[in-house]
């Protein structure tokens, strides 16, 4: 658990430093400088993409890291393996731009009339997916070395600043919105270039491909496990993306920029989870190469402890400053504030699950995901086409949290049956049970006349009490180690 905890740390820094840079993109820039239907546009691109993406890679990602471990002990060159995996990437995104134009009247069609700016910058989409498949590939290549830091900071710190400066840039009439959008995606072309050149300047990656180590038998066990790791993949961007999608489908991207809103803070309890499984799914890949399944249990257990306990911090403090936050967003923005303690109760059930998905798409096992995302599939898109209508936004946060929800109680079965382990502990109880007073006192907290002074008071005083009762009660041994070192050089100074 020692480099989990190293990296998990510095990537949960370089996250809450991105939290708060994107809220004050995401509260407080997007909705004051562009229209709701300029920024349903960037969502909806995002999200187009990041399917379009899965879709291309074609599990390409997963399988660097699992089988990285063993290809690297076969050359003595590990940084050119990289390439080999690249070219399945290439040809699939070559056949997506040649699909995406030739269907492109069907594709704006079916977004209708309320998403007009969809059909002007509909192109756009190509290249974004470019950059955004090409990040992926390398991305996966990095981690796969056990670093992951660096690229968090692209993602989580660079991207988001530069979405600052080109918000500003068309706010005081600098630029137009076409060279606005310019900028936007040239902003991913960046993230990848950099990360390029770190990994050629860390030595994780030469212009030395290697190939001689992908015989038959390697080639086929690669095809087969991205084969059925694309599907476990697709599934949870589907999950995650299709409700943005359907509810531009259905309420026009208005409606769509108001639901990426209350999506983005909904989803901000989530931040933990990915910093850990960064650096966990390379730790459990090595650990089922060595067959060492104790190694397994304890990350399970450890994963799901921490992100439950870091997660439901985050999650009370929002529906805390719920009210504040609202204040801050034009009127029309008010109809979100539901969505997100229905998303953020559905991802905060997916984090105390722990590193289920990993353990299972990581085992020999890994084809379950591809029988069981048919049934979450067609799950995702039947709630969503039967509630969005029903009950519009709220309908779209209930079809997601229930899709989270039993996807998770699926896998969290079935690692118990074939491996005979579960993620909870009793400590869970303790931190629910902290969690909730934390939250009631919350209440007891006067109501600060500015909303950015009482955010900040209540806040603090929040994670005070609640981590102050985690490290009496020793709910979590990461959490007691570090304050207690922290406590240590303080009395030493």
């Amino acid at each position: 658990m020692g480099i989990i905890i190293k990296q998990s740390l510095r990537n949960a820094i370089i996250s809450y430093i991105g939290i708060i840079i994107g809220f004050v993109t995401t509260i407080q820039l997007y909705p004051h400088i562009l229209e709701a239907d300029q920024f349903g546009l960037t969502r909806i691109l995002i999200a187009i993409s990041t399917i379009s993406v899965q879709i291309i890679t074609f599990g390409i990602p997963n399988s660097v890291i699992k089988f990285f471990p063993t290809l690297s002990k076969k050359t003595n060159n590990p940084s050119g393996i990289f390439w080999a995996f690249l070219i399945p990437p290439a040809i699939g995104f070559l056949a997506y731009s040649l699909i995406l134009i030739f269907f492109r009247d069907f594709v704006i069609s079916f977004y209708d009339s309320g998403s007009g700016l969809l059909g002007e910058y509909y192109l756009y989409i190509i290249p974004l997916v470019l950059f955004t498949v090409s990040f992926s590939v390398l991305n996966s290549f990095v981690k796969a070395q056990f670093n992951t830091v660096f690229a968090s900071f692209l993602q989580d710190i660079l991207l988001r600043v530069m979405m600052i400066l080109d918000l500003v840039l068309f706010y005081f009439d600098f630029i137009t919105f076409d060279t606005f959008m310019l900028i936007f995606i040239g902003s991913y072309a960046l993230l990848y270039l950099l990360l390029f050149g770190y990994a050629l300047k860390e030595k994780l990656l030469n212009f030395e491909p290697v190939l001689q180590i992908f015989d038959n038998d390697t080639r086929q066990q690669i095809r087969s496990y991205s084969f059925y790791s694309f599907f476990s993949g697709l599934t949870m961007l589907l999950i995650g993306n299709i409700d943005l999608i359907m509810v531009g489908t259905f309420n026009g991207l208005e409606q769509t920029g108001i639901y990426a809103i209350a999506l983005y803070v909904g989803s901000v309890i989530t931040v933990p989870k990915k910093s850990i499984t960064k650096i966990s799914f390379p730790v459990i890949a090595a650990a089922f190469q060595r067959n060492d399944i104790q190694n397994v249990k304890e990350v399970y257990k450890q994963t799901s402890l921490n992100q439950f306990l870091t997660g439901l911090i985050i999650y009370i403090g929002v529906i805390a400053n719920i009210d504040n936050l609202y204040e801050m967003l034009p009127k029309e923005y008010v109809d979100g504030s539901i969505v997100i303690i229905i998303i953020g109760l559905g991802n905060l059930l997916e984090m105390v699950t722990g590193a289920n998905g990993q353990i299972i798409i990581a085992s020999k096992y890994f084809r379950f995901d591809f029988y069981s995302s048919w049934i979450l599939v067609i799950l995702a898109i039947t709630l969503n086409a039967v509630l969005i209508p029903m009950f519009g936004l709220q309908g779209a946060a209930l079809a997601t949290a229930a899709s989270i929800f039993t996807y998770n109680i699926i896998k969290v079965i079935f690692v118990w049956v074939k491996f005979k382990m579960q993620p909870f502990t009793w400590n869970l109880l303790g931190l629910l049970a902290t969690g909730i007073a934390t939250l009631l006192l919350s209440y007891l907290i006067p109501q600060f006349e500015n909303i950015y002074v009482d955010i900040a008071i209540r806040s603090i005083c929040m994670a005070a009490l609640y981590f102050a009762a985690v490290w009496i009660f020793k709910l979590s041994d990461e959490v007691n180690n570090f304050i207690s070192e922290q406590l240590k050089r303080v009395l030493k100074n």
